[in-house]
């Protein structure tokens, strides 16, 4: 099977990462404090205008996408996966990725090599449309992605009707139920589904 990955809340914790930088970022600059410490969107967690978010990603975004590590388990899970005969997918919406000229060079070198970094090996990678609400969607359609990893609702509700979905598990995305989707809270989880719809495949 095509097995399709996110990156941001899925390889990584980016919500974990936001509420260890942003806190003090937003209260010594603007005296804001959480306000919804289980969004993961910087400008729902702290009620703050777009401006200020962009104040904060200009202050940490490089140091994110080099230096915040893969979650525990994702390069061993991956690395078996691939063992197991299955196609790894990265499809990610990463920021910038799509777009033209130097910025969407960078993001996507950037990203390329966190990955090489981080022993995340794949046989292709999607650079999706962020201001695209069904980019994941044609994505895993142009791939024959059988299962996408992702913790975005919007993502999730996109793929399930073509592909299984496993969520991963995050405080913003309980609501993301129903036919086709799984849940998994870590990436032992992650391969014990990923086997369980193998199985199932196998079987029919």
């Amino acid at each position: 099977m095509n097995i399709g990955f996110d990156v941001d809340g899925v390889l990584t914790d980016i919500q974990g990462f936001n509420l260890r930088h942003a806190p003090l970022f937003f209260k010594e600059r603007y005296g804001r404090d959480v306000v919804d410490g289980d969004r993961c969107d910087i400008r729902d967690i702290f009620d703050c205008p777009l401006d200020e978010s962009i104040a904060y990603w200009k202050k940490y975004m490089l140091y994110y996408l080099i230096c915040e590590p893969a979650r525990k388990d994702a390069k061993r899970t991956i690395l078996q996966l691939r063992a197991d005969g299955h196609g790894i997918y990265i499809v990610t919406k990463r920021v910038f990725s799509c777009h033209p000229g130097f910025k969407g060079k960078l993001a996507r070198f950037l990203m390329r090599n966190w990955l090489w970094r981080n022993g995340i090996k794949h046989d292709g990678i999607a650079f999706c449309d962020n201001d695209v609400p069904d980019s994941k969607r044609v994505a895993c359609l142009e791939r024959g992605i059988d299962i996408l990893v992702d913790d975005e609702a919007v993502n999730i509700d996109a793929v399930a009707p073509i592909a299984k979905v496993i969520c991963y598990d995050a405080s913003y995305n309980r609501e993301c139920i129903g036919e086709n989707i799984l849940r998994a809270r870590d990436f032992c989880e992650v391969y014990k589904s990923i086997m369980e719809l193998s199985q199932d495949n196998i079987i029919k």
